[in-house]
């Protein structure tokens, strides 16, 4: 747990973030932090996949002495990176799982994409949802929604629902049947 200024504490929230070459990487954990209601109970972990000349997801597009309020400038005790050649990744599942090798006992633990849009007070919503399961093995999941349904000025979701996968198919046959 945090201890917040009037000595109430927060329980902490682990982010394992898989990049691969993604440019957008830098502004999702932008929107980690800015738009959690307490971001200083979160805490990043980010495996950066890259090649040179690639943007690097441990720094802000704009320095940080011209913007020091971006989240890489004012949380950098908060954010972990490993950065490794692209060239030698070997896919999302062991990029994930070198990720979740730097939690450090956080409450919770999540991991998302490194091309997330947060949305405000995403913390406590999601703590929310995992309290009103009353399980303490539950686990929350989703298909996140495109950014359409998304105000990126006021970081308000634009709907009440989420996406619903019906109408499911497998395709080929054999071994190497998947779902698509």
């Amino acid at each position: 747990t945090v201890k917040l200024d009037d000595d109430t504490e927060l329980e902490t929230i682990f982010v394992a973030i898989s990049s691969y070459r993604d440019d957008e990487c830098p502004n999702t954990v932008q929107s980690i932090f800015s738009r959690a209601k307490y971001p200083q109970r979160i805490r990043v972990a980010v495996v950066d996949q890259v090649d040179e000349g690639d943007v690097e997801c441990s720094k802000p597009r704009v320095p940080c002495e011209e913007d020091p309020t971006h989240a890489l400038c004012l949380y950098p005790d908060q954010i972990d990176f490993f950065v490794m050649d692209a060239t030698l990744a070997v896919g999302p599942v062991f990029a994930r799982h070198i990720g979740h090798r730097m939690y450090r006992g956080e409450y919770y633990a999540m991991q998302c994409d490194a091309h997330v849009l947060f949305i405000n007070n995403w913390d406590e919503d999601i703590i929310g949802q995992w309290h009103d399961a009353k399980n303490e093995m539950a686990v929350l999941t989703v298909y996140l929604s495109d950014v359409k349904f998304y105000d990126e000025e006021t970081g308000e979701s634009l709907t009440e629902s989420r996406p619903i996968m019906c109408e499911s198919d497998y395709e080929s046959k054999g071994n190497y049947r998947h779902l698509r």
